[in-house]
């Protein structure tokens, strides 16, 4: 097993244990499964943003009581589960898992609640009655599950849609289709 794929498999297991210990707590919204989300995804932006804070909290010449000071000050008003999590992190020297803890984390409670990620890529901003012809077409597909939708811009799709749902995408982009066009032109040429 490689180390990408066995940092995967840790990751997925923090992620399950924290999901656990935010479902079966008596935890408010504020320290339940959405909060926590939120705050992983935060932390996941913050440490892509803020390299030396990820140096910090790893950095063997810093002292351990210093890392924990620096991830206490840094999350000080993230949820209590986070902030449990960031300590055994640093203490574990696996901080720099965060990220796939928090990708973890999501589908897990996606999965939980019996919904699907999708995101959705489009030339323009896709309006409200869109979005849900959109999502209630991808639920069909999922069989009927929720689907939890996330939408990007990029310009280069031309128009359309392309969509990447469960591992698959179904691209109905024009750029896809004229690439498609020039494909069999070639071909034939």
């Amino acid at each position: 097993m490689s180390l990408k794929n066995a940092s995967r498999v840790v990751a997925r297991r923090y992620a399950r244990a924290l999901l656990d210990v935010v479902t079966t707590g008596s935890q408010g919204p504020a320290e339940g499964p959405a909060a926590v989300r939120a705050a992983l995804e935060e932390s996941r932006a913050r440490l892509d943003q803020n390299p030396e804070l990820l140096r910090a909290l790893t950095h063997p010449a810093v002292p351990m009581s210093a890392r924990l000071k620096v991830a206490d000050a840094v999350w000080a008003q993230s949820p209590a589960a986070v902030k449990r999590l960031l300590h055994l992190l640093v203490e574990r020297d696996r901080v720099s898992i965060l990220p796939a803890i928090a990708e973890a984390f999501a589908l897990a409670w996606n999965e939980s609640r019996g919904v699907v990620s999708a995101t959705a890529v489009s030339a323009g901003e896709l309006d409200g009655p869109q979005k849900e012809a959109l999502v209630e077409a991808l639920g069909k597909a999922a069989g009927g599950k929720g689907v939890e939708l996330e939408t990007e811009i990029d310009p280069a799709v031309l128009g359309g849609v392309r969509v990447t749902m469960g591992g698959r995408t179904l691209d109905g982009t024009v750029a896809a289709q004229l690439q498609a066009l020039r494909r069999r032109l070639q071909g034939a040429a």
